[in-house]
């Protein structure tokens, strides 16, 4: 499908504090509005399509309203610094990397739970450091590397139930509190929690098959890391030595923990 796309050249000088993009357009040039610091409101009714760094740091940028949208390209909203709510409509279906990198005062991420977005790219929240409120699509299949790094704010998080992997990094210094992985998780990437120091207990279900080095390492407060079967392949230093590994006796994560000085408690039988 063709698209009639307005171009960064056709706008630069008219852009006022609140726009609108005229029906007539479904796609948005690549750096369109990029380093603008007038524009505080956008509205895009008919755009199917974000380019590239479209709104790269447009500082003063409050406010986008994208009720159509199917794809936003790389860094289209980063460092966008002023922005505080995102809604990602039903017919959101793919981003590119780093959509919202740098966006220090996001504090609400909402993707429609029936949207069609099935990967949460590279490093798409990275450094959002005010972002507390996040729901993701139902479908959601991977959370990329670094797609949550230091979301400081970032107490709690609902997975989606199809949730298949977690990748490198994706939740490197949040500040979640507990954590809940669906039933369907096969792989968590290296250092996916590292730092998160307000986690205090984890339970690793069945499904999960591969576990990266230093997966929740450096998170201070983690009591107990509970897992009752023996992945597939876990990476060195999984937890620091002040966490207690609660597995089956005699099992892999047994041995696993002794080889690392870390204390174990055996779970009751399933």
């Amino acid at each position: 499908m063709e698209y009639s796309v307005l171009e960064r050249k056709n706008v630069i000088r008219a852009a006022e504090e609140d726009m609108q993009i005229p029906v007539c357009y479904q796609m948005l040039g690549v750096s369109f509005l990029k380093n603008n610091i007038k524009v505080k409101n956008i509205k895009l009714p008919a755009v199917r399509v974000v380019g590239a760094e479209a709104f790269f740091n447009c500082t003063a940028l409050r406010h986008a309203e994208l009720p159509r949208v199917y794809v936003i390209r790389k860094s289209a909203f980063g460092n966008c610094s002023n922005l505080r709510e995102i809604l990602l409509p039903k017919t959101m279906r793919e981003l590119g990397k780093g959509v919202f990198d740098g966006c220090k005062r996001l504090e609400k991420a909402l993707f429609d739970p029936m949207g069609n977005c099935r990967v949460l790219p590279t490093m798409t929240f990275a450094n959002c450091r005010a972002l507390s409120n996040v729901i993701l699509p139902e479908v959601m299949w991977t959370i990329g590397d670094q797609a949550f790094y230091k979301c400081e704010s970032l107490e709690k998080i609902k997975f989606p139930e199809k949730l298949h992997r977690i990748e490198d990094q994706a939740f490197y210094q949040c500040g979640l509190k507990y954590l809940h992985f669906p039933e369907h998780l096969e792989m968590i990437g290296e250092s996916a929690f590292l730092k998160c120091k307000k986690l205090e207990y984890v339970f690793i279900p069945p499904s999960v098959q591969k576990i990266g080095k230093w997966a929740f390492h450096g998170c201070n407060n983690l009591k107990v890391l509970e897992i009752h079967h023996d992945p597939q392949e876990v990476g060195e230093w999984l937890t620091n030595k002040n966490c207690v590994i609660r597995c089956r006796r005699g099992s892999k994560m047994e041995s696993y923990a002794a080889r690392y000085g870390i204390q174990v408690e055996y779970a009751h039988s399933i």
